[in-house]
């Protein structure tokens, strides 16, 4: 149950330009284990730190903007994607990323050393969607298979979507814009409108035998103990929980548990759910038992089952003092080339 107390003022990093590379990557990530430094990066921002008023809004609900292009901080780079943001083993970073309306766009390559594939690849653009809004575009080649130094389960990359804030240098908002980050007790209700569409492709590194493509598409995010977001993969990282949803899958599915549950959430959408109680119990996934290209996502429902079965599932038990810090769309990559494009993802908040 959320009680409903006074919001607090924390001070959280606001850069005057995109951050570069987070302090970890995303999905399935070691922390601590990072994109090289970006040695493309002509702008190196400050950090500047906000007191930022966390005031409940008043009731009503407001919905994010995918309305018009920011600045990315970086003379190198096109804010508006038309020139594609690439990483390959020759620039591996995330920074500047793309901001558009209340989102930052990052590549996100996280476990790039995992690709034995030399000539592999990942793009980030933006493109127009009508009426002053942009949608985003991924594309990748990240070889076959087998192209692939350890397991060939290991995700090589999470391009992804960033709302709210991910680390202190990837915000994709204040307070004011996104909502977030904030405690469990004065969230508010939110649901996810989404519209994406995805082509898998044969690697160029492929045998005439090998295999197309593999990655999904997921919504994840991340809860810290306190709303003052510390991301470092260090002792002072307090991230607490991680929590997906899959909307689109191949062969693979969350690794773990076999799946512990089925539920459904109040549009009669279903879910299997996934936990790794014995490796990182600090995780749940909710898997969509049909894949739907556009469609809301309940999600509050789904944050709140996991914070009231934590017991039954034998995951970490969510507080209500603890805080829902972003919302993040993307793919997780594990083999294979493909094109992911998003063109509609709206952040929907009730209070």
């Amino acid at each position: 149950m959320k009680l409903k107390l006074s919001a607090a003022m924390v001070t959280l990093a606001l850069l005057s330009a995109c951050g570069g590379g987070g302090d970890t990557g995303s999905v399935g990530e070691t922390p601590g284990v990072n994109p090289v430094v970006d040695p493309d990066r002509d702008n190196s921002p400050s950090a500047i730190l906000l007191a930022e008023d966390r005031t409940r809004p008043v009731n009503g609900t407001r919905s994010s903007t995918s309305v018009g292009v920011k600045s990315n901080g970086a003379d190198l780079f096109s804010d508006d994607g038309s020139t594609p943001q690439r990483v390959s083993s020759s620039r591996v970073a995330s920074w500047p990323g793309l901001r558009y309306g209340n989102f930052l766009v990052s590549n996100n390559p996280w476990n790039a050393s995992a690709a034995t594939f030399p000539l592999w690849y990942q793009e980030i653009s933006l493109y127009e969607t009508g009426g002053g809004a942009y949608g985003v575009k991924f594309d990748w080649d990240w070889g076959a298979e087998g192209d692939t130094s350890g397991s060939t389960f290991n995700t090589k990359s999470y391009p992804e979507v960033i709302f709210g804030t991910k680390s202190p240098a990837e915000r994709s908002g204040t307070f004011a814009e996104t909502g977030l980050p904030v405690e469990i007790y004065d969230s508010p209700e939110i649901t996810l409108d989404y519209a994406f569409s995805y082509q898998g492709r044969r690697t160029d590194s492929a045998t005439p035998t090998g295999s197309d493509s593999e990655f999904n598409v997921a919504i994840e995010s991340f809860y810290h103990s306190s709303c003052d977001i510390k991301r470092s993969g260090l002792d002072t990282d307090n991230t607490v929980f991680e929590t997906m949803v899959w909307l689109k899958l191949d062969q693979r599915k969350p690794s773990g548990d076999a799946p512990r549950a089925v539920i459904s959430t109040s549009d009669g959408r279903l879910y299997d759910v996934y936990t790794k109680v014995r490796s990182n119990p600090n995780y749940i996934a909710f898997v969509a038992q049909e894949e739907q290209l556009s469609g809301t996502v309940m999600y509050s429902e789904l944050l709140d089952h996991a914070q009231d079965n934590a017991a039954e599932y034998g995951i970490y038990p969510l507080k209500d003092t603890d805080c829902l810090a972003n919302i993040l769309m993307g793919t997780e990559i594990w083999h294979g080339g493909g094109t992911f494009s998003l063109n509609e993802f709206t952040v929907n908040r009730t209070y």
